[in-house]
């Protein structure tokens, strides 16, 4: 979609509208390059199928607190109901797989409630507020589990001081439904799944596999830049994945005028 055309979209349309022109202009841009996303269900939990079925099994995992935040029930309740929605999706070997194909639009009708996102530099409150949480953690068991990214778009501000992160900056991918998602490739000759849930304030992610695996080894390397900036270079194995640029904006809060009608907390 031409940038001109973006620009008059954001000008004329309310956002619910322009997510879904968005939407359906990728479904039909993936569908002219083939691009095909493995929907298929099943767990590789280990122990859970008869010795020689699958091979051997193994699993890489990572454990995050879920922090007190504007919206916190809310974004507990989306974590929860987008872990369901992702967990034991299988991703077959030399499979794409994405984000927003397993978990659908985030709105009341499929379980999600508002919460917190960045929108234009700015904390407002949108239904599945929160999603990014886990999408970061999906991002994360990737790089470890060297899957191949698709497409992963970074937060363009940090607003975290470094006792209240729950992800190392640097391993965070945010999704916005319709404009950015979280895409992977499975480069292995086997069938690997994500295992999520929540379990009080921690979420829970596993990289399940049919085969051994061994996890890669995984940086995030600070480089300070002039002030408001930092540059966190991503390592996989000792080698440059990315660089990504924040600016930082420490304490930023949910502003009451940028609230739903209807909200609580809003005037």
């Amino acid at each position: 979609m031409a940038r001109g055309q973006t620009v008059v979209m954001r000008r004329i349309l309310p956002l619910e509208m322009r997510q879904e022109i968005r939407h359906w202009w990728r479904l039909w841009n993936d569908c002219r390059n083939g691009m095909r996303f493995d929907r298929s269900m099943g767990d590789l939990a280990v122990g859970e199928l008869a010795v020689g079925e699958l091979g051997q099994r193994s699993s890489i995992g990572l454990i995050q607190p879920i922090m007190p935040s504007d919206f916190f029930e809310n974004k507990r309740a989306n974590i929860r109901r987008g872990a369901a929605l992702l967990d034991c999706g299988l991703i077959g070997a030399e499979k794409a797989w994405s984000f927003w194909h397993r978990v659908g639009r985030p709105h009341a009708a499929n379980g999600f409630l508002p919460g917190r996102n960045i929108v234009n530099g700015k904390l407002v409150a949108l239904s599945g507020g929160g999603l990014c949480q886990l999408s970061s953690m999906v991002y994360h068991l990737a790089l470890l589990g060297g899957l191949t990214v698709l497409e992963r778009h970074p937060h363009s501000l940090d607003i975290y001081e470094e006792d209240q992160r729950f992800t190392p900056l640097g391993a965070d991918a945010t999704v916005v439904w319709g404009y950015k998602d979280l895409r992977l490739h499975n480069p292995h000759p086997f069938r690997i799944s994500f295992g999520l849930r929540v379990e009080r304030n921690s979420l829970i992610g596993e990289l399940r596999s049919e085969a051994n695996l061994t996890a890669s080894d995984v940086e995030f390397v600070r480089v300070e830049l002039e002030r408001p900036w930092v540059q966190i270079n991503t390592m996989v194995n000792q080698l440059l994945l990315v660089s990504t640029v924040y600016e930082q904006r420490q304490g930023l809060q949910v502003s009451p005028a940028d609230l739903p009608a209807g909200t609580p907390g809003r005037s």
